[in-house]
């Protein structure tokens, strides 16, 4: 996989991906407006849909039939550089008739042992929580 980074002003980045996506890229002084988000921000959002889609294709495969689902993740960073994150909690919210919390907690299971590559990547290194909360 090979992608394209491109500096466009101040902390403004452009990046390609593969699939030919266009993704902006910012880091401003807190509360400035930016035209993107940070690169650990992303890193949030991707470790977020990496297991969301994981559980949502598990589920489809089970003939479960999905009414709500929204995914938190909030990450704790090291308070010294390179400030990676040492604790990150993630809160599946999820909804449907025939889906019970143990289903999902299987589903989660399976992502995090052996689908989702970001979390993987972040194992044993940090600590990744989860929670469940059925709608």
């Amino acid at each position: 996989m090979k992608i394209k980074i491109k500096y466009r002003d101040g902390m403004y980045f452009e990046g390609e991906t593969p699939s030919g996506h266009l993704m902006k890229w910012d880091s401003g002084p807190k509360d400035a407006k930016t035209d993107g988000p940070t690169p650990m921000e992303a890193f949030l959002q991707a470790t977020a849909v990496c297991g969301a889609m994981d559980v949502v294709s598990i589920l489809k495969k089970r003939r479960k039939e999905i009414a709500f689902f929204e995914v938190d993740v909030e990450g704790e960073r090291a308070g010294t550089f390179p400030k990676i994150f040492d604790n990150i909690m993630i809160t599946y919210r999820i909804g449907g008739d025939s889906i019970t919390q143990e289903e999902v907690q299987k589903a989660m299971k399976l992502s995090d042992d052996k689908y989702c590559s970001i979390i993987n990547m972040m194992i044993p290194d940090v600590k990744v929580e989860y929670r469940v909360e059925m709608m």
